[in-house]
């Protein structure tokens, strides 16, 4: 017996030195070559950055998948919050070593035995291992660095740094990572603020955050939460009171749209900012960076502004018959009829972007099924809101669409193997941009009717011509080099002029009419191009092109008379940037989107413009002035006092200026205006630059978009006046036909100084006002 107990004491020594040599040797081969020890101040993880309305709101948010994290401070988390994570993974976590070794057994053995993955039994020390240096991949090999590592972090980091570590890494649900955007995903605040239950609901989201989500499983949510309660309760961390006041309190949870409800609000705007912060910083600073940017953007403006350009894009697609159907066949019609539109079909064929009448076959909610000559496609409902109106809801389309209904398609999807998908032939799409013309801060911007259909942002991106909203530049140009007064005489008739290359050209006014001799006043009130052609060659092109580039057109300008019409290609913004010039008495600056950047560290970063003197005070005030008869309108040569092009935007009840811009065959319709203290520019007009339809002018189309927004966006304002310069202006009472000194009576006008008329009208007992135009003009 004494020699077997003997052996076998031997053979234990023997095994347990060739099983810690082993075991040693294991450690050694997976302990090569692995990375160097973090510290906590080595923790400098990608964090989102956000973007912010001028009044807080957050508008915006960029980061990369698998970092939507924000690091918040140790001591912004509670202590309930700690040992409900502790509770919940590791209650033996401020004791222990980092290594959980019973459970790692367990795990190796079943890892072993079944030839699967090692699964469990990771302490939180290990979890920040994993999170932090190691892949996440379940093996052996992963498992053994992790061990080894999880004691090297024990040795570096103390355990208030290790739990900092892994609130602020570990995956909670819903793409989120970390506590503090973990409460703002579930409860709409930040984790300073969670109670003892909500903590609880934190930390039980780690076992399988998208099982057990409250926002779709709330069931399980509660049950996962029981559990880490009752374990902070055994464990010692709370009070039995504390554990039945925890445990009865009720599951609330606040949607990330109610907590953040502006996101969507400008994302044509927020995709501007988004591309000059990747243009100024790059893109990896913008996603990881955990920036705080600061915009110019107003909510209450931009809310106004979506509501205006949704609300009149829609009133032009009913008065166009766009997105709704054009008429409906009788059933026994319905075979014919697709009979007849395969003929066109099997010459053209079914191809993405060609359109073809199509009847609708069936509709079962908002599934809906259209024959487009023999091939049976399924209808897209985008944009649905244009479709379906603002407050859509639920509804189905049955209120809309029934079998029979004929409607223009747009082949949108030939080659999906479910089947040809088709949309409504796209209407026209708007742009609409407003600036505080002081500090250049733009408040609100659209881009198009809907970001998620067409992304390509109409208000910065596209440059379409401009019509005659270019020509307040030619006569505000005319006017500084006094080329012409507010009282001068031209004669809007028919003439020739000759461009570029030797070619004639002769512009007609959008009434096919003429109005004979007029005053500058009315000309540009009534927008009649012949007189701004005049114009534009007694000033000269060289002025007129210096005029607008001070104002703010730094786009190449067409070099010819057509300049004078619009036919130079502008994006909104510039346009209405350089509205704002005059605005602003003169003053040019740059549009202007975000004010201050906040950095991790607490740097910020200001940006101020520095606007500059580029035309005088005077010829802003006198070509504004002139402006304003666009809307309030203006007395004509008989004396008759007569509505601008823009009249209908009087309603808007206050001083305002501006003009309205038809481009040929109406593809581009405007309206750019302004009161004292806000610009706005409106343009609409489609994609594929068609034409809008006749009689879609600029005042009818643009110009209730700009009344609908700027009487929201104004609302509760005082009405400000345009008042003139202290000097350099001054009034003459003039006769309205002849444009001179009135004798009795007249109408009064303003002008630069030395520039008023010297010369009295013609009296009514000698020479007429007829006799004395003739005499300007010839006969």
């Amino acid at each position: 017996m004494k020699k077997i107990l003997k052996w076998t004491i031997i053979l234990v020594l023997v095994l347990a030195v060739v099983g810690a040599g082993g075991l040693a040797g294991i450690f050694y081969y997976f302990g090569r070559d692995l990375p160097q020890m973090m510290k906590r101040d080595d923790f400098d993880p990608p964090q989102m950055s956000r973007i912010y309305s001028a009044d807080g709101e957050v508008i915006g948010e960029f980061f990369t998948p698998g970092a939507k994290r924000t690091v918040v401070p140790e001591d912004k988390i509670p202590v309930h919050l700690k040992h409900a994570f502790m509770a919940a993974e590791d209650a033996d976590f401020m004791i222990h070593e980092g290594i959980d070794y019973l459970g790692m057994v367990r795990a190796f053995y079943y890892a072993v035995r079944y030839d699967a993955g090692v699964k469990g039994t990771s302490t939180i020390t290990q979890q920040v291992v994993k999170n932090l240096i190691l892949t996440p991949e379940r093996s052996i090999a992963r498992k053994v660095r992790e061990i080894i590592l999880a004691r090297e972090i024990e040795k570096n980091l103390s355990k208030e740094d290790i739990l900092y570590l892994y609130l602020n890494t570990i995956y909670l649900g819903h793409g989120v990572n970390g506590v503090e955007e973990a409460s703002w995903n579930y409860f709409g605040k930040p984790v300073s603020e969670v109670t003892l239950a909500e903590a609880a609901l934190l930390a039980g989201l780690t076992q399988s955050p998208e099982r057990l989500t409250p926002f779709r499983h709330e069931e399980r949510a509660k049950k996962r939460r029981s559990y880490v309660l009752k374990q902070l309760w055994q464990k010692g961390f709370i009070t039995e009171a504390e554990y039945r006041e925890a445990e009865e309190t009720k599951i609330s949870v606040v949607p990330y749209s109610e907590t953040f409800p502006h996101l969507d609000a400008a994302p044509h705007f927020v995709e501007h900012v988004r591309k000059n912060l990747v243009e100024k910083y790059g893109e990896e600073k913008l996603l990881g960076g955990g920036l705080r940017v600061h915009t110019t953007l107003i909510i209450e403006n931009q809310k106004d502004a979506n509501r205006a350009v949704h609300e009149g894009l829609r009133t032009y697609d009913e008065r166009q018959t766009l997105y709704r159907p054009k008429r409906k066949l009788k059933e026994d019609k319905i075979a014919d009829f697709r009979k007849k539109i395969q003929k066109s079909v099997k010459k053209r064929g079914i191809k993405n972007g060609r359109m073809y009448d199509a009847v609708v076959t069936k509709v079962d909610g908002m599934k809906v099924t259209v024959g487009v000559g023999d091939t049976d496609a399924k209808l897209q409902i985008i944009p649905k809101a244009r479709i379906m109106g603002e407050e859509c809801g639920d509804k189905g389309l049955e209120e809309i669409l029934q079998r029979g209904h004929v409607i223009r398609s747009q082949i949108q999807d030939a080659n999906n193997p479910e089947g040809v998908y088709v949309r409504f032939a796209p209407g026209p799409e708007a742009a609409l941009v407003s600036i505080n013309p002081a500090n250049r801060h733009v408040v609100a911007m659209v881009g198009g009717f809907d970001f998620e259909s067409n992304k390509y942002d109409h208000s910065t991106q596209a440059k379409r011509q401009t019509g005659s909203t270019f020509k307040p530049f030619v006569y505000g140009a005319a006017l500084e080099s006094k080329t012409i007064t507010p009282a001068s005489i031209y004669l809007d008739s028919p003439a020739v002029f000759k461009l570029t290359g030797g070619k004639s050209w002769s512009p007609k006014n959008s009434d096919g009419k003429w109005r004979g001799p007029i005053r500058i006043r009315e000309a540009l009130g009534a927008s009649r191009n012949v007189v701004a052609v005049r114009i534009l060659k007694d000033l000269g092109l060289d002025k007129a092109q210096d005029f607008a580039n001070r104002l703010g057109i730094k786009t190449q300008m067409v070099d010819n008379f057509t300049m004078v019409m619009g036919s130079t290609e502008l994006s909104a913004m510039e346009i209405t940037n350089a509205y704002a010039t005059l605005a602003s008495g003169g003053m040019y600056a740059e549009p202007v989107f975000v004010t201050r950047i906040e950095s991790l560290r607490g740097e910020a970063e200001e940006f101020k413009i520095r606007p500059e003197r580029v035309i005088s005070e005077e010829v802003a005030f006198l070509t504004t002035s002139l402006m304003t008869s666009v809307i309030a309108g203006y007395t004509d040569a008989s004396g008759t006092r007569r509505g601008g092009t823009a009249s209908s935007l009087a309603a808007l009840g206050r001083p305002a200026a501006g003009k309205t811009g038809t481009t040929n065959e109406a593809r581009d319709a405007w309206f750019i205006g302004f009161v004292p203290q806000l610009v706005t520019g409106v343009w609409v007009g489609h994609s594929d630059n068609k034409s809008l339809g006749r009689k879609e002018y600029g005042g009818k189309v643009a110009g209730p978009i700009w009344l609908n927004y700027m009487s929201n966006a104004l609302e509760g304002t005082d009405p400000q006046e345009f008042a003139p310069p202290a000097t350099g202006i001054v009034t003459a009472n003039i006769d309205p036909k002849t444009g001179k000194l009135a004798r009795e009576g007249g109408i009064e006008e303003y002008f630069l100084s030395g520039s008023a008329p010297t010369e009295y009208a013609p009296t009514t007992d000698g020479t007429s006002s007829s006799d004395f135009l003739i005499g300007q003009f010839g006969e």
